[in-house]
């Protein structure tokens, strides 16, 4: 006599020794409905050499029963989409814990800048204290505040003090002039679109479409045009060819 053969799918895996779940379809006819509809059941799968995994298209053959609900075993692994699966996921954890060293490594970065940032104030500090030291108080060692200061001076390239030109490049600045710009683009961003959207800028306004969208320029609608030189106009990164 010929042994039971089903073709499922492995719906869960891992979970129990050398054993996993099977989903099996068939179609039978119900009287009810007066039509065919399709039955599933689940079976547990003896899997001898833990080889099937969550997706895989298998073949499950009757075999004597080994436990109360395990008496089919895996004959065949038709489609191996669960390892390619699986294979991808590992990818996939190798990529994520790459892009989470690379983030570390960010964070240390910035961190140390942090840190040098703040020494070089402290520095500044200093050589200003010693500055004042140096030219109110006659009683001072004024050789060693002398030196002091020339360390400092030497250390960061500065001609004299107080002095005018910018010493410390500070990302807080950055940013406060990224927002001027933008809170300016934001207030006359009507201004700036319709002057882009006339002939007078029409070279800047193909320049940036093409740049921007794969759709050729002449086949997009206005609307759609103005959405992408809008989005263009408030990034403070890109240069407003508009002047107000």
């Amino acid at each position: 006599m010929a042994k039971q053969n089903f073709i499922g799918l492995v719906i869960s895996q891992g979970k129990m020794l050398k054993t996993v779940k099977v989903r099996v379809q068939t179609k039978a006819y119900d009287t009810k409905v007066h039509k065919e509809v399709i039955k599933r059941k689940d079976y547990l799968v003896h899997d001898e050499g833990n080889l099937c995994k969550e997706g895989d298209i298998v073949r499950i053959q009757a075999i004597p029963k080994i436990s109360a609900r395990k008496y089919f075993a895996i004959a065949d692994i038709k489609i191996n989409k669960g390892q390619q699966f699986a294979l991808y996921e590992s990818l996939a954890k190798e990529k994520v814990a790459k892009e989470e060293t690379e983030k570390i490594q960010q964070f240390l970065e910035r961190r140390k800048e942090y840190e040098n940032t703040i020494t070089q104030v402290e520095d500044l500090k200093k050589l200003d204290k010693l500055s004042n030291t140096f030219q109110s108080d006659p009683s001072a060692d004024r050789e060693f505040l002398l030196n002091e200061i020339n360390t400092i001076k030497e250390k960061y390239n500065i001609k004299s003090w107080p002095s005018t030109e910018p010493v410390l490049k500070l990302e807080v600045n950055e940013a406060a002039k990224d927002l001027t710009i933008l809170q300016n683009r934001v207030d006359n961003i009507k201004i700036i679109l319709d002057k882009l959207m006339g002939e007078e800028y029409s070279s800047h306004r193909q320049q940036i479409l093409s740049g921007l969208s794969k759709t050729p320029v002449e086949e997009l609608k206005p609307f759609t045009q103005k959405n992408i030189l809008r989005k263009f106009i408030l990034d403070p990164r890109n240069e407003c060819p508009v002047t107000l």
